[in-house]
């Protein structure tokens, strides 16, 4: 496709932006003393704002008719979670430990509805 993003190059940068997002997630969370590097911080906003162009970005050129179904909001609600994960650390209200496992059940969760999209509630 000359002169637009085709849907293998959507899915590639949206993977890498989870990738990214997850890096900073890790390193907000291996800091247990003290405040993590601004840097992970950063790096977990731009992977989840990555995430998300890409997603949408994805969904309208792989299947311009799609509409509003269960799994994109299932998707979205992964995406505040992770988005959320390092705050609820910080206030305290679940530890680091929790804060891996979810974060990993949220991948393997989102993961699983990327790869079976005809679910319904």
């Amino acid at each position: 496709m000359i002169g637009g993003m085709t849907p293998d190059l959507y899915r590639l940068l949206h993977v890498v932006s989870l990738l990214i997002a997850f890096l900073g997630i890790g390193g907000m969370l291996a800091h247990e003393a003290g405040k993590a590097p601004k840097l992970f911080a950063a790096l977990h906003g731009i992977g989840l704002l990555g995430m998300v162009v890409c997603g949408v970005g994805l969904m309208h050129k792989a299947s311009p008719a799609i509409g509003w179904e269960p799994w994109i909001f299932a998707k979205l609600g992964a995406w505040v979670l992770l988005g959320a994960m390092p705050v609820m650390v910080k206030r305290g209200m679940i530890t680091r430990f929790l804060a891996l496992l979810l974060t990993l059940g949220i991948a393997v969760g989102a993961a699983g509805l990327a790869l079976v999209k005809d679910w319904r509630f």
